[in-house]
Order: structure tokens, then sequence, then C-alpha cells
């Protein structure tokens, strides 16, 4: 569908000079690539984007952290931006997780902490090895009772460490070790918070001499896309039984419909100044997709929230049916099956009807792992390990490991591969702010966690 669109090949570049010229269109948005490691950048756990923690509240943050990765070897970092870019805090968070790499490489013990001020929502992202510890329910439950009451007054400094520490000793409690974190004897003064501008403030007026109708079709067909492609994926949803296929397509769903429509709008945004349209007119009818895009992106929001509530349909007695916790629902499953959810590679979901009694399974194909060449599982999982670093004057040499985890396989395959000689820009750009911290152990998320509003 992108390739009929016959701006699509100069579209992305395009739009990121588009959006570099003229910041308010961006809005100062933030995105996961963007947001600096805080370890590598400042040398501690806690990163203060927004601006609304203050130097005392993130030494005591780090503290925090630093006191649960001595107690137990998991690592935490605390997070705070001033928005999200349009997309979701779970997306922005799962990336996040995935690009800093937090907790132990093959323990997965790191936890997320976000904050997106502009949204004020709040996001605990667990990683595999701490989801035992720290489930949904109970990082919903620490989110409830120690920080959205503070984080609604805008104590944001206080409502972090809360939850920080709220969490941090369930770690620690379920892991049989002490945290030894106590409260400050006076709380340090909240910092006064920065004011979020909307992207429309101050925008300049239209120019007066555009009285064409090709900003006002552009913007027509702007909505429109974005209209229908909010209900395909709200269709694509509903077409889909299980819940984890669910999640899955309302994720993949968002991203195909705002790439046709970002590279449609950016196409328009040419066309409009190709036919001598005044630019600050085509600015202006530039918020048509700026709009569309965040109808979806609340829209994505409410459809994740269905989803807690979510309860398929009884194929014989149509009563609501209720779905096996993860925890429980290997004793339903072979042994292959269970190694195919312990690597990301399927999820299986065990629904019981109350009602009847009747159960039904259901399969979703997950993308943590693939299929092994062996016993064609989906249970491959792959690591990679730097054996020599590439520096400016010569390449470098990784191994890449294959271990299928299904218990009757055992396949394994190991391979050294040439990684590419760094750049001189690189390399001075990233050595001048992290050649003296250090950096996250490369765990993953699980996708694991809860959301807050505030």
């Amino acid at each position: 569908m992108i390739h009929r669109n016959p701006f699509a090949s100069a579209g992305t570049v395009i739009l990121i000079a588009f959006l570099a010229a003229w910041p308010a269109f961006s809005s100062g948005a933030e995105k996961p690539e963007n947001v600096p490691n805080p370890l590598s950048f400042s040398g501690r756990y806690v990163g203060d984007g927004a601006n609304i923690l203050g130097p005392e509240y993130i030494a005591l943050i780090d503290g925090v952290c630093r006191a649960l990765k001595t107690a137990t070897s998991a690592e935490m970092a605390v997070i705070t931006v001033r928005d999200l870019g349009g997309t979701t805090i779970e997306d922005f968070a799962e990336k996040l997780f995935k690009r800093l790499g937090i907790g132990e490489k093959g323990k997965d013990n790191g936890i997320l902490i976000l904050c997106a001020l502009a949204e004020r929502d709040v996001r605990v992202e667990v990683g595999y090895g701490l989801e035992p510890d720290i489930t949904d329910a109970k990082s919903k439950r620490l989110m409830n009772d120690f920080a959205i009451p503070l984080l609604r007054r805008n104590d944001f400094g206080q409502g972090l460490f809360a939850l920080a520490k709220a969490t941090a000793e369930e770690i620690a409690k379920a892991q049989h070790a002490s945290l030894k974190v106590s409260d400050p004897a006076a709380w340090p003064a909240q910092v006064a918070l920065p004011k979020i501008e909307s992207g429309a403030k101050g925008r300049p007026a239209a120019d007066r001499g555009g009285d064409s109708l090709g900003p006002l079709l552009f913007a027509a067909f702007t909505l429109a896309w974005g209209i229908a492609g909010m209900l395909l994926v709200f269709l694509r949803v509903r077409s889909r039984r299980a819940r984890a296929a669910r999640r899955k397509a309302i994720g993949s769903g968002l991203a195909a419909v705002q790439t046709v429509l970002w590279l449609g709008a950016v196409g328009g945004f040419v066309a409009l100044l190709a036919t001598g349209t005044g630019f600050l007119t085509v600015l202006l009818a530039g918020l048509a997709p700026v709009a569309a895009t965040v109808g979806q992106a609340k829209m994505s929001k409410r459809l994740r929230l269905g989803l807690d509530d979510y309860h398929l349909s009884c194929t014989k007695c149509s009563h609501p049916m209720d779905l096996l916790p993860e925890d429980k629902d290997d004793a339903f499953l072979t042994v292959e099956e269970a190694a195919e959810e312990k690597a990301g590679g399927m999820d299986y979901e065990i629904w019981n009807c109350p009602s009847c009694g009747a159960s039904e399974r259901l399969s979703v194909l997950m993308n943590k792992a693939s299929a092994c060449p062996q016993c064609r599982r989906r249970t491959l999982t792959e690591t990679r390990a730097t054996l020599v670093a590439a520096t400016t004057s010569h390449g470098g040499r990784v191994r890449v490991d294959q271990k299928c985890l299904n218990p009757k396989c055992g396949y394994g395959h190991s391979a050294e591969h040439g990684t590419p000689q760094l750049s001189s820009s690189s390399s001075s750009g990233s050595g001048s702010r992290g050649s003296s911290h250090s950096s996250f152990g490369g765990g993953r998320s699980g996708g694991g966690g809860s959301t807050g509003h505030f």
C-alpha cells in the first residue's frame, strides 16, 4: 500500500527535514532512541529529561537503585520525559527498556519506572527475570498505593521515590534480601515544574493569500484516512480472539496506519508547495496529520487499557470465559509448548467457562524467539558477545550463540562475524559522554508491568 504513494520513496527523508525546520510540529516530542542512557550520561540510575525531580530527589532515587543492585543484582532505572511523542507509554517504555538493556544479561532482572509529564502517565516495565517477583497486579497495586496520590499533587520527586522504594523492597523481599533504605528525615522541596506548551500555541496565522481549496482537501483526506485507519485497527483487534493477539494487533496495526499517514502527509506538503500555496498555509494544513496521530494514539491507549477487562466469549453458551493465569497454564501445555512460552516465541492462553465448564486453548505467534532448525519449535534464542571491539582503526568481531530452549532438542550453534570499523565522528561523540561511566547489563523486558494515569 505504501508503494502506491508517489512520494513514498523520499517521504521519510523529507519528513525528518520538515520537522527539523519547523519544531512546532514535533512540539519538543521525545523518542525512546533520543533518551540518554542515565548511567552512561551521568553515572546515575536516574534520568530526569522532564526536569521535574531536582538534584536532591535524583540522589534519593539513585540511592534506592544502588541499594537494590547491591542487595539483589537487579537493575532499576527511573526516567522522566517531557512527552511521549504521540505514542503510548507502553510502547515507549518497551523500546526504551530494550535500547538501554536494563538488567543483567541472562538474568533479565531489570525494571524501568517511566514518567511522562505532558500525558501524566507513569509506567512500570518489568524484565523477564523479575516477572515472578513483580507481577502486573502487584506493580499496579504499588503504583496506586505509593505513587499516584503524590503524582496527582505534582509531588513528582516524593512520588517516584516512593514507587521506586516500594518496588525495590518487593524485589528484595522475594529474593530474601534486605534493602536497608529509609525515607529522609525531611522531604526536599519539589522543584518548580516546567511549562508544557501546546504545539499549536504561538503559531502564526495562515497566509491570507492561500484561498485555494488544496489545503482544505489535504486536511480533509488526511483526517478521513486517520479515522479510517483507527477503524481498521479497531476491526483488526476485534477479529482476534486471544488477548495476546489483540495486544500485538494494536501495536503493529497502529504503526502501519501511521506510516501510511505520514508518508502521504509529506507527499501532500510537497505537492501543496509545488502548486504555489503559501508556506504558512501548508504548515497549518499539517495540523491534520498531527491531530490524526494524536487521535490514533489515544485510541490505541484505550484499546490497551480495555485488554485488562477482556473476556473470551464461550462458543457453547456465550458466557464470558476466564483466562487461566500464566503461572498455572503450564499444567495444560506440553513440554515443548511451555518452552516456547518461556523463550517468547509463542503465547498460549487457556480459557475456562465458569458457566458450562467448557475450555478453549488459543496460541499466538510472538517474535522474541525464532523457529529452531532442528525441532521446528519457536524456542531458538540468540545472544551476542563482543570478542573484539571495533575502533576507528580496525573492525571488530562478535560471536553469535544460538540455543534452543526445548528440553527435547538441545540444538546449539555458534558463529563469529566481523563488525565494521567505527567512523571518527561516531567514536568521538560517544566517547565524550560515556567513557568514564558504566552502563546497564543487557537485560530484556518481558512486556509485563502496569500503567497509571494521574
